[in-house]
Formats: structure tokens, C-alpha cells, sequence
């Protein structure tokens, strides 16, 4: 004797019934509240689609430039303009531009992009860069992250 997972009831066979989107072994009369599923074996597998290499996304590994809300907050008093005026020329909001000014939001690619056009900034930098640190020797390492990790 089997138990019906939908009602609980003790029975002597059960069927596997689609109930609400669930598949159960369930007694005759809960699998009459569902659609009752074959039990046969032959399932369809799907196959995975491979991708090529050029449709894979490529990251990336540019990072934001230390201080970037300082560079720019410097840019933009060096040409004597307002927040105001540098949101309305890059059609963005006041308050983005102020956070970016702050370092409380980091500027996506296409703002940064917005913004080096504006002010010949580059927010966006390569860290695989041989000298990083002033106070290094210069080698031909990579960066690691502790070379440009900002640990307070």
C-alpha cells in the first residue's frame, strides 16, 4: 500500500497526476483534479546549445580610476559649471551626478563614456598596469589587488 501525496489516503495503486504545475503520485480520485502524466520512459532531453566563441559577452577588466569623484568634481569647477549644468548637458539627473561627484555611486561605462567626452576624464582604467604605485619598483607584473584594492 502506497500513500497519495495529495490527500494522504492509503491506496493500492497510485497514478502520476500534474496537479497545479506539481507532478505527484496520487490516488484515482486526486488524479482526476489533475492531468494525468504518462509514466512511460521516453523523456525528451534538451540539448544545449554551444556558443560560438564571438557571441560569448567579453568582461571587461577595465576598473575605476582612484578618486574618480574628485577628478571630476575638478573638471567641472576648472570650467566654472554647476551640477545643474553638467546633468542637463549630459542628459542625466542632478542628483546622479552629485553621487558620482560624492563616490556614493560608481558611473556605469556609458556615463563614464558621457563624461570623458565632456571633460577629457578617463573614469575607466586597465589594472593590469606594471606601475601602479609611485612607491613601487617598476617591473612587468600584473597588478594584484592589493596594488589597487583602497583598503581604509
Amino acid at each position: 500500500m502506497s500513500t497519495c501525496e495529495m490527500c494522504g489516503k492509503k491506496a493500492e495503486s497510485l497514478k502520476k497526476a500534474k496537479i497545479e504545475g506539481a507532478v505527484l503520485k496520487v490516488c484515482g480520485s486526486c488524479a482526476k483534479i489533475g492531468e494525468e502524466v504518462s509514466s512511460g520512459g521516453s523523456r525528451k532531453k534538451k540539448k544545449k546549445k554551444k556558443k560560438s566563441r564571438r557571441s560569448r559577452k567579453r568582461r571587461s577588466k577595465e576598473v575605476l580610476v582612484p578618486k574618480y569623484g574628485e577628478k571630476l568634481k575638478k573638471a567641472r569647477e576648472d570650467e566654472k559649471l554647476s551640477i545643474k549644468e553638467v546633468a542637463d548637458d549630459l542628459n542625466e539627473k542632478q542628483s546622479l551626478i552629485s553621487k558620482i561627484e560624492k563616490e556614493d555611486l560608481k558611473p556605469d561605462k556609458a556615463l563614464a563614456n558621457k563624461i570623458s567626452e565632456k571633460f577629457g576624464l578617463k573614469l575607466y582604467t586597465n589594472p593590469e598596469v606594471s606601475d601602479y604605485g609611485s612607491n613601487k619598483k617598476v617591473n612587468n607584473e600584473k597588478a594584484t589587488l592589493g596594488d589597487v584594492a583602497d583598503v581604509n
